[in-house]
């Protein structure tokens, strides 16, 4: 009887307001520590897993309605690892001032010498002006 192969799932939350415009920006950006709280063995390992999908909360719309993410190995924004991808704004139900968008990544990645171990950085921009104030990253062991 073959083995079972298991998938554990892991997420990286950050909770900051980045006030989003129409362009990419160094200070439009969440830094996520994907190796944060990993065990002993895993902590100072550069990261080769499966992002799975990121999620984006918005704290105020305002007249927004995409957003566009991009993810790099850099704070600057110039090693990109999945790049630019849009998804329209869902709106609450009782309101209209907040919202989210999903993305399905599904990609592997390997985080090459010139990033930081265990960081992505997930830059923002939208078609207009609004306020994202969570977003979430959730990754695969490969």
């Amino acid at each position: 009887m073959p083995a079972k192969i298991v998938s554990f799932f892991h997420h990286s939350v950050v909770t900051s307001d980045v006030a989003v415009t129409g362009t990419f920006a160094s200070a439009k950006r969440h830094e996520h520590d994907l190796r944060a709280g990993a065990t002993p063995g895993v902590a100072g390992q550069r990261f080769r897993e499966r992002v799975e999908g990121i999620t984006v909360r918005l704290s105020a719309v305002g007249s927004a309605t995409k957003i566009t993410i991009k993810v790099c190995l850099d704070a600057a924004g110039d090693d990109i690892v999945i790049p630019d991808v849009e998804a329209t704004i869902a709106t609450g139900v009782s309101t209209a001032t907040k919202g989210a968008v999903a993305y399905a990544v599904k990609v592997p990645l390997f985080q090459s010498a010139s990033g930081e171990i265990g960081k992505l950085y997930l830059f923002l921009k939208a078609d207009n002006n609004c306020t994202v104030d969570r977003t979430t990253i959730t990754w695969c062991e490969t």
